[in-house]
């Protein structure tokens, strides 16, 4: 959509959180009349209102009084909210703020979704391209230290010579309608957030809305050895397959392995380049390598840049991110690990003991008890925290491990896992399960272990 087409074009901003705060701060600009609405006071209501757009702070209600002619929801708002569905009942469109983000944007979009790996998935393909001399921009749903960036904040300043990589979550597809990027990646699909989408089947079905409106001039990136999401895609798009080894499929694929990055087609192997130096551990990891290549794939890349770019990227914060050695004994930041099948892809990962710090809030009411075959491989003990620790530990204990201590705060639990390491070995903080009972985000966990951690002297 043109900017003129937004002149005074009435428009209510649903929530003024990040991306809300953005839709509304773009929508000025283009000389939109705004009224933005919250169910609490947030503190970025003030420069809304300094901007000219209309603030309801602690908006309970139904839709607002006023001649709408679009709603733009932020992802925190469930759909089955009284405003939003008011808003359907009356005809209204309902765009999530990647959609908005959409119309906005002159630039291409790459867009990643998945409930594990998506945040470093992203952030690979931005770093392969902007390796490869590609201007690259990292954005929107991700929560890492020094990235967080709407796709609306991106798609506002981007030209059509930049490439948008947007992480994109579940939240932001339930709003969806024109929306499609020019590559669609789907990492993984594992049970999470169920306490928002009534089932997985839900769940699935919102995801594959990142590839549903793409044709034939678009690219969608999906695991070849998935087949649940396989059948959920549905898409006109060219197909590129990836995995972490090689392929018995019909079809062009990407797949890597500890000694490469290869692209497969018709039985027939190519070397891309060495992972030789890649430094993220697992399985997941090199999933998500062989993903993010992928997606590259459209532009076109010397050998040497991508060994490069596969050399140079580093873990993103509170993921599997090294803190300190103390007396032998490494600390690792997983914060961001928040649900079961992520724990277990970590797990697989480790390579050596590890005294895994766990628990939270269990958004998906998961079934723990699976862990233990892979406790009895790699762990030494486990320390729960958080509001589900109890059930977290009875689940554990029926499926046959019980070494467990359980803490009340997660610095109690450092000091439990400190005297349970033994030189060597790994101290873990990766919880599987959301933080909310304790912090207001992952973030802020994983920042307060690194406090804690560096308290005891270690060194990095």
């Amino acid at each position: 959509m043109s900017a003129k087409s937004w002149e005074d074009k009435q428009v209510l901003v649903v929530g003024i959180g990040r991306s809300g705060y953005d839709v509304a701060r773009v929508l000025r600009t283009l000389r939109a009349e705004v009224t933005a609405c919250d169910a609490g006071a947030p503190p970025l209501a003030e420069p809304l209102e300094a901007m000219g757009v209309r603030v309801l702070r602690r908006w309970q209600g139904g839709l607002p009084a006023g001649s709408h002619e679009l709603v733009v929801t932020s992802p925190g708002v469930p759909a089955e909210s009284a405003i939003l569905q008011e808003a359907v009942a009356r005809g209204l469109e309902v765009w999530s703020e990647v959609e908005f983000a959409y119309h906005l944007s002159k630039a291409p979009i790459i867009g990643v979704t998945g409930t594990n790996g998506k945040s470093t998935t992203a952030a690979l393909i931005a770093h392969i391209l902007a390796t490869a001399g590609y201007p690259a921009v990292l954005c929107g749903n991700i929560a890492a230290e020094g990235y967080e960036r709407t796709l609306t904040a991106a798609a506002s300043e981007a030209q059509p010579h930049h490439i948008l990589v947007a992480e994109v979550s579940s939240f932001q597809l339930e709003w969806v309608h024109r929306f499609r990027p020019k590559v669609g990646v789907w990492t993984t699909l594992s049970a999470d957030h169920l306490n928002r989408h009534r089932s997985m089947e839900e769940y699935g079905a919102t995801k594959a809305r990142l590839l549903r409106r793409q044709t034939d001039e678009h690219l969608a990136v999906v695991p070849g050895d998935d087949s649940v999401i396989l059948s959920l895609v549905k898409t006109q798009a060219q197909k590129c397959y990836f995995s972490h080894q090689k392929l018995n499929i019909t079809g062009r694929y990407i797949f890597a392995s500890t000694e490469g990055v290869y692209r497969g087609e018709s039985g027939n192997t190519e070397l891309l380049a060495s992972t030789e130096r890649y430094r993220l551990l697992g399985e997941h990891n090199l999933r998500n390598l062989a993903a993010a290549v992928a997606a590259c794939t459209p532009w076109s890349m010397a050998r040497e840049k991508l060994e490069k770019a596969i050399s140079t990227f580093q873990p993103l914060p509170h993921r599997m991110e090294p803190v300190a050695e103390v007396n032998g004994v490494t600390y690792v930041n997983n914060s961001m690990c928040t649900n079961l099948h992520a724990l277990e892809e970590s797990l697989r990962s480790v390579p050596v003991p590890a005294v895994v710090i766990a628990g939270g809030v269990d958004k998906s009411h998961s079934p723990f008890g699976q862990l233990v075959p892979l406790l009895h491989e790699k762990a030494r003990a486990v320390v729960l925290i958080g509001a589900d620790a109890e059930r977290i530990e009875r689940q554990l204990q029926d499926a046959g491990w019980d070494r467990i201590q359980r803490a009340s705060t997660l610095e109690e639990a450092v000091t439990q896992a400190r005297a349970l390491a033994q030189p060597g070995d790994w101290v873990m903080l990766s919880p599987g399960c959301a933080s909310f009972d304790m912090f207001s985000d992952f973030q802020e966990r994983g920042r307060r272990f690194r406090e804690v951690v560096s308290a005891m002297g270690g060194h990095s």
